[in-house]
């Protein structure tokens, strides 16, 4: 009987997680570093979201970390994420405006680091459950792009 109870227990834990999963938001939100002598066009820095409820919208923000040598007022990137198939991916640029007209630093900071969310979100609706990879490099010319610190992601459910 104790066992029949804790496996219901388990179920029922389990059940209201998911139903749950998407009322806190943010399911995820995780930064990674750029190599410290530049951010080449070849580094590609990686993202595995889980995603737990795969029939959801979830809105996806790419958040910028950046130094006060950042030598422009914005960033490009170059986005991909996997859709149905864990195989094909979809591409979109995503511009980042870090300073405002007169040449001020838009995101919060201390010292000269700052940070600042993407001005554009991609909606992502999986249609499968396991992980949501997204691949993330600069979109800019410079070969290698100096003043960059971290890049950031940020998924929330739109559901």
């Amino acid at each position: 009987m104790t066992n029949l109870l804790k496996k219901n227990k388990f179920a029922l834990l389990l059940l209201l997680f998911m139903v749950t999963a998407c009322d806190t938001n943010t399911t995820y939100h995780s930064y990674l570093n750029t190599p410290k002598d530049g951010w080449g066009k070849s580094d590609t820095l990686t993202f595995k979201a889980p995603i737990i409820d795969s029939l959801a919208t979830y809105r996806v923000t790419i958040e910028v970390r950046n130094k006060e040598d950042y030598p422009y007022n914005e960033l490009y990137l170059f986005v991909a994420h996997n859709t149905k198939d864990s195989t094909v991916f979809t591409s979109d640029t995503i511009k980042c405006i870090l300073t405002d007209k007169s040449g001020k630093w838009k995101g919060t900071g201390i010292g000269s680091l700052y940070q600042t969310s993407g001005n554009k979100s991609i909606f992502v609706t999986p249609r499968r459950s396991g992980n949501l990879v997204f691949k993330v490099s600069p979109g800019m010319r410079d070969y290698t792009l100096k003043g960059i610190s971290d890049i950031g992601i940020k998924i929330e459910c739109k559901n």
